[in-house]
């Protein structure tokens, strides 16, 4: 196969294990845990990721499953906000940020934040949460912190929310009635947690992400998660005896056997999916390569500034981006596209979930 043919191989096998193509999850929480993270700072985008991949393609059932407690959003990898199961929090956020926060003190004096600084922010927002109200916004919580004078500048407002949800004090739970999402405590809003030590947790994130992402490499796994690859080495080795390996662009890439079980009774080369711009087929690994040909990554991504598009594929590339314009959908496309294709990114246009 040539390098161009090796690549869509790879994506079309992603596509098959993202649940994009082929048989859906049962349902949003089901997504959500087998995914494991989906990158969430694009919160009508991630809602709509999240849907896409499942069974009733619904956004509300979506909302419903923020809305009780069993997903959550937080900043457990890359310093982005992420979707997660609730029940992944307690053993995730130790493994992969919680880590990172040992050697912030050089950050917090560049920043002028000092340890006691957070301490009084956290006893403020407890109590508050505790006292006035369990649910509150961005600004409802930064209004607290300016009453009580621990705001000494407005671009702390990030890092103090960012903080408290790394070390597990807070996340972002249910939404109010126009669909802003809330800040509440984690201890409080999360009923049932899973605990690993280290080793199983290693073990359980790679596992789930070949099952989930795969195929992918271990350099995929070491910028997705940001674990040692000494320690990813290891946790694919424990997992060998149900992978399947290739080797394409030079790099061995792993994928679980049942992806590739599903993948024989799939049709993907005709398939066209509308993606949202911060989609996982596109963010979830080192490289977005295997599915946006190089010579369009630019279109996709303008200036390359980390602000995508949202994304047409078919058959397993990049074809074109779509976007609203006056309350209706356009897709654009790379280049010249067929009638017969054209037809079919307005039916994907037509039935993403509401």
């Amino acid at each position: 196969m040539s390098t161009a043919q090796q690549r869509r191989f790879i994506s079309r096998l992603r596509m098959v294990a993202q649940r994009l193509v082929g048989e859906p999850w049962p349902s949003v929480t089901q997504a959500a845990y087998d995914m494991m993270c989906l990158q969430g700072q694009d919160w009508p985008g991630v809602q709509l990721s999240l849907a896409l991949r499942t069974r009733a393609r619904s956004l509300s059932e979506v909302r419903e499953a923020f809305n009780s407690g069993r997903l959550v959003r937080t900043w457990p990898q890359r310093g982005t906000l992420h979707v997660l199961s609730a029940a992944d929090v307690a053993w995730y956020l130790p493994l992969t940020a919680q880590r990172k926060l040992a050697g912030e003190e050089a950050r917090r004096q560049r920043w002028g934040v000092s340890a006691a600084d957070i301490d009084a922010v956290r006893d403020v927002t407890v109590r508050a949460l505790r006292t006035m109200s369990p649910r509150m916004t961005r600004e409802e919580l930064e209004a607290l912190w300016v009453e009580d004078r621990l705001l000494h500048d407005r671009n702390h407002r990030y890092y103090f929310l960012h903080h408290l949800c790394v070390e597990g004090t807070l996340v972002l739970g249910p939404m109010d009635e126009s669909g802003v999402h809330l800040f509440v405590l984690a201890e409080d809003w999360i009923r049932e947690s899973r605990r690993l030590d280290r080793d199983d947790a290693v073990v359980e994130l790679v596992s789930r992400y070949l099952r989930s992402h795969g195929p992918a490499s271990r350099r995929d796994l070491n910028w997705w998660s940001g674990l040692p690859l000494r320690e990813i080495d290891a946790a694919i080795e424990e997992c060998a005896a149900h992978l399947t390996s290739f080797q394409v662009d030079g790099q061995r890439f792993w994928v679980d056997n049942a992806v590739l079980e599903r993948a024989e009774s799939t049709a993907v080369a005709r398939s066209v999916l509308a993606l949202p711009g911060f989609d996982e087929l596109i963010l979830g690994y080192a490289s977005r390569y295997m599915t946006v040909p190089e010579r369009f990554d630019g279109i996709l991504v303008p200036g390359n500034h980390g602000v995508f598009r949202s994304s047409i594929i078919s058959g397993g590339t990049a074809v074109g981006y779509w976007r609203r314009s006056a309350k209706r959908l356009r897709a654009e496309f790379f280049a010249a596209a067929t009638p017969s294709l054209e037809r079919r990114v307005e039916h994907a246009l037509a039935r993403l979930p509401r």
